[in-house]
């Protein structure tokens, strides 16, 4: 039997009919509507954060499953911008995070054939099947057992960085809150931050700052490979999530978009203010013109910075105590 007779026989065709037939009653999605953006984009040349972030933020009702894919690729992006590998990844994980709901969707108490037509064709879906299963490689793509361990290798390394940075912005954060009136003349940096470190590290202050941040130079250049994703990233450690943080889920490696789309409107709302708010004040131009690009037009949404520890006020104050009236 050639498979050629299969796929041209007339039962094909009649279950080919019956499949639309099905999708056209059942499926939420509207097959005609023309695709703003291909998957294939994502993998292609360099990373268009820009246009993915606008569409995992938009209204719009894509066919299910497409936006949990770009949101995990973008999601990787925030904290490693430049490794592509761990964006195919949480893509790859993404996919299969969509299709085990589809197979839940239809019960677990056996299969049949009904419901693998219902799980594959309407809740996985055809569209999805095709522009983002096939276009990421198919079963090939999911043959790998290293995933996770990839990605713990590579998150591991800068998790205390960006913290670090994190923690950066909020010691700025406090500083223009309180020198940023008319009479101060205060100019926030990166530098201004570290002085803070510096004094958090000083044996008679009692704190394990090699615990919980990094160096000097470490910090810098996690800074600098970041810079496009910083507003993001402070934003993210801002906006709670039940106990934990938005950020926690980004450096965990199990950000999604099904379980965190709510939070989206807010986390840009506060990113743009942190470029119109902290960056807007700095010398290095390029942190809010970058995040800008990124973000788009929109509204910033103000917020208080997270309370410091008393060691890191008290080092604040030492710190800062020239600007203080």
């Amino acid at each position: 039997m050639e498979v050629r007779d299969i796929l041209e026989s007339e039962e094909m065709r009649h279950v080919v009919e019956a499949l639309t037939a099905l999708r056209q009653k059942f499926s939420s999605h509207n097959h005609s509507e023309e695709r703003l953006w291909p998957m294939a984009q994502v993998r292609n040349g360099p990373y268009k954060a820009e246009k993915i972030l606008q569409i995992i933020s938009d209204e719009r009702d894509y066919y299910a499953g497409y936006k949990d894919v770009l949101a995990a690729s973008f999601a990787g992006w925030l904290v490693l911008p430049r490794d592509r590998e761990i964006r195919e990844i949480l893509m790859a994980q993404a996919v299969l995070t969509h299709m085990d709901r589809a197979e839940l969707a239809v019960g677990n108490d056996g299969l049949t054939v009904e419901k693998d037509i219902a799980a594959r064709y309407l809740f996985t879906g055809l569209d999805f099947l095709i522009e983002v299963f096939d276009c990421l490689g198919g079963y090939q793509a999911f043959r790998s057992g290293a995933a996770i361990d990839a990605l713990i290798i590579a998150y591991d390394p800068v998790e205390k960085p960006i913290n670090t940075a994190v923690r950066a912005l909020v010691y700025l954060h406090h500083a223009v809150d309180r020198f940023g009136r008319p009479g101060f003349d205060f100019t926030p940096s990166l530098n201004k931050a570290v002085v803070i470190f510096d004094a958090l590290k000083e044996p008679k202050r009692g704190f394990d700052f090699k615990q919980k941040y990094v160096s000097r130079s470490l910090l810098h250049d996690r800074w600098s490979k970041n810079k496009q994703t910083l507003a993001m990233l402070y934003a993210a450690s801002t906006i709670k999530v039940n106990r934990r943080t938005l950020l926690y889920f980004l450096l965990d490696g199990s950000f999604s978009y099904h379980e965190h789309r709510k939070y989206i409107d807010l986390w840009m709302g506060r990113a743009r203010f942190v470029a119109s708010h902290i960056f807007s004040r700095m010398k290095d131009q390029d942190l809010q013109k970058r995040t800008r690009q990124l973000l788009g037009e929109g509204q910033a949404m103000s917020f208080a910075p997270p309370k410091l520890s008393g060691v890191e006020n008290e080092c604040f104050e030492e710190v800062f105590r020239n600007y203080i009236r």
